[in-house]
């Protein structure tokens, strides 16, 4: 959790220093936004990891519920009848669904946190954002280029650890 706290103070920081850069025109993406994009992407990660960690706490906390028999639990997704087919206890089918309600917050307040910050960091009002991700899946010159800014922002994130 201090990792997430440590690179959200630097994303925070970040925007408020260096305001929107915009591109000289709209599909042209600067190095400033490729790096704004990339710490973006480690504040993500750290986040969905974060949910890992502390459902593997809560899994640790259940009496009677193991790591082995939680994933045997959720490979049904809920199905009732693959459920029976476990013989799954009404007490696992609602820590299950209790699990399932705890990632879909934390799932939604991603997606929400990405939102944001591709309006505010990326800029543009969010289409260099789309236009990054585009660009990422159909242009190798430009994901090698995105590759070497991301590894800067990684190098980075791995001196403060």
């Amino acid at each position: 959790m201090m990792k997430l706290t440590k690179v959200l103070a630097a994303v925070y920081m970040l925007s408020m220093v260096s305001g929107g850069v915009i591109a000289q025109d709209e599909t042209e993406i600067t190095d400033q936004q490729l790096y704004r994009y990339a710490i973006m992407q480690e504040v993500i990660t750290l986040m969905k990891k974060d949910i890992s960690i502390e459902v593997n706490k809560i899994i640790k906390a259940q009496e009677g519920m193991t790591g082995r028999r939680y994933n045997e639990l959720a490979a049904t997704k809920g199905d009732e009848v693959k459920l029976q087919a476990i013989d799954a206890k009404d007490w696992e089918i609602q820590f299950l669904k209790q699990i399932d309600d705890f990632k879909s917050k934390r799932i939604t307040s991603i997606k929400t946190v990405n939102s944001e910050l591709a309006i505010k960091m990326v800029g543009n009002s969010g289409k260099s954002y789309k236009i990054i991700k585009d660009q990422l899946k159909s242009d190798e010159s430009f994901k090698s280029r995105y590759d070497l800014i991301a590894a800067s922002v990684s190098a980075a994130k791995m001196k403060t650890d």
